[in-house]
């Protein structure tokens, strides 16, 4: 028992020449609808909802990943598919083609077919009295575009850095332009950015603008999908008929362009570095909290440049040969460098993931991410940072006479950039 629409049948107030007139209204009530599951040749599984009073309305569901389906296997294509993803496909071009291939005419001669077998049976006699037709219009429709990767960790961070993005950038003048539609004060319907967690624990970042939306979520560790649903095509001003699907995906294609060109507009840039920030926040583990680490901590920088290229025994070091390997590499005076200021700093690398020990002989060395971060900020302050701010204020190389070098012409590049920066910084 469903609600659906049919008509309500009335006796007119005043009587009439004809006894039999009767007054039609078109109303909503609860009736039996009669539901079918079926595996169809061409577009695959399908659910068919019949409704049991006249006008009969009929609903059908159905995924064009299944069709495309359909299509790999009749051409003999081998594919490998997960739900509505397709993991791995021996030919892409083929993949694309019978994607291009689902038409309204595919679609509205399987419709038919089960709407003749499935639904309501006229006679010749009252098939002569009316005109029976069926016509097919797009109540709910969803389109999506994927971005495969090989790895899951790039689409875990690109979509935890666009979900921050999007909540914080994705006003409603930016979701109007992506919509492609002008903002004003009678717009009605939602126009919001939310984060939705689903019963599966699957994060999914969503912005409305009126009947419709923009969801963006990770699938299967491969996948960064991007998908539009509408579920009124006249906030597109686009036509429901199923003749019109051709000029919705257009639409709709064009809505997600720009939706992926904004977050690639703002993930592509140089002010966007996560590294450094998460390392300058504290963490806390358990009820221990470590602190963060700074970029410009002079004695972080010498005990990860000790640790990177000092750090070649076997099995790691122990914190006293830690200890005197730095007083005398920097030539420092004991008092200023202690001991247990030593501790504090390897118990803040090791809290942070860049530092391992050995339980058993109390000795320490860098983890593969330890590694990393300590070449990142040894060369950023020995190879990039260094020269740069030397060049900025004690000596300024002649580009006349310079040695042909790659880097050098880099450097100076990069000087000239930063002369720009400082010029419009002052003029603003």
């Amino acid at each position: 028992m469903e609600q659906g629409r049919t008509f309500r049948i009335s006796v007119p107030k005043y009587p009439t020449q004809d006894p039999n007139h009767r007054i039609l209204a078109h109303q909503r009530s609860r009736f039996t609808h009669y539901y079918f599951y079926i595996r169809d040749e061409v577009l695959g599984p399908i659910v068919v909802r019949m409704a049991s009073f006249f006008p009969f309305h009929a609903a059908y569901w159905l995924n064009g990943h299944s069709f495309i389906q359909r299509e790999l296997e009749r051409a003999g294509i081998a594919f490998r598919k997960d739900d509505n993803a397709f993991l791995a496909v021996d030919n892409v071009t083929a993949l694309q083609a019978a994607a291009d291939r689902l038409s309204p005419a595919i679609i509205r001669k399987q419709l038919d077919y089960w709407t003749l077998i499935l639904g309501p049976k006229f006679s010749k006699k009252e098939r002569a009295q009316m005109n029976l037709s069926r016509f097919y219009a797009i109540a709910q429709i969803e389109y999506c575009r994927n971005f495969i990767f090989k790895r899951h960790f790039p689409i875990h961070k690109i979509f935890e850095r666009s979900c921050e993005i999007g909540l914080w950038r994705l006003t409603a003048n930016r979701i109007s332009e992506i919509f492609g539609v002008r903002l004003h004060k009678r717009l009605r319907g939602k126009l919001a950015t939310v984060i939705d967690q689903i019963e599966h624990g699957h994060h999914v970042f969503r912005a409305y603008w009126k009947s419709a939306f923009l969801k963006q979520y990770e699938k299967f560790s491969r996948y960064l999908r991007n998908e539009l649903c509408s579920n009124n095509l006249r906030d597109f001003g686009l036509k429901k008929g199923l003749d019109h699907i051709d000029a919705v995906r257009k639409r709709f294609q064009t809505i997600t362009d720009r939706f992926a060109g904004f977050q690639a507009e703002c993930l592509n840039v140089h002010v966007d570095f996560p590294l450094l920030q998460r390392l300058a926040l504290p963490v806390t583990i358990g009820s221990v909290r470590y602190p963060g680490i700074k970029i410009h901590d002079t004695r972080g920088i010498r005990l990860l440049e000790v640790l990177l290229h000092g750090g070649t025994t076997v099995g790691g070091w122990t914190a006293k040969q830690i200890h005197e390997t730095i007083l005398t590499t920097f030539q420092l005076p004991a008092k200023s460098y202690g001991l247990n200021q030593l501790r504090y700093d390897l118990r803040k690398l090791k809290g942070h993931g860049l530092l391992q020990r050995d339980v058993g002989h109390y000795a320490y060395q860098l983890t593969e991410k330890g590694v990393q971060v300590a070449l990142l900020l040894l060369f950023f302050h020995k190879r990039l940072c260094g020269p740069l701010a030397n060049s900025r204020f004690h000596h300024k190389p002649d580009p006349a006479h310079r040695p042909n070098s790659k880097l050098e012409a880099a450097y100076h590049k990069a000087d000239k950039a930063i002369e720009a920066i400082v010029d419009l910084l002052a003029a603003a």
